[in-house]
């Protein structure tokens, strides 16, 4: 007995990921626009979280564009536990 995910629910919980992230990010730089911390600091921070951000979707979208999203990923095979069926000693 074996158990397969399509490599595709990886891509959906990586979507996932990235709309809790949003949903934060954008939570944040409304912060900082509504209490008015308009200084250097929160500017420099803002710039290299946004910087970071859109250097990592970039490298992520230019790896992922070659993936085969239709393989499937092995999670639990019994035979893992039970050994090879026949024995060479």
């Amino acid at each position: 007995m074996s158990i397969a995910i399509p490599l595709y629910i990886l891509l959906f919980l990586y979507f996932i990921f990235l709309a809790v992230f949003l949903s934060f990010s954008l939570i944040n730089f409304y912060h900082v626009i509504i209490t008015a911390s308009f200084t250097l600091v929160s500017f420099t921070m803002s710039f290299f979280i946004l910087a970071i951000t859109i250097l990592t979707l970039y490298l992520t979208a230019s790896l992922l564009t070659s993936v085969d999203w239709q393989m499937t990923v092995l999670v639990f095979d019994s035979s893992w536990f039970t050994g090879p069926s026949s024995s060479s000693f």
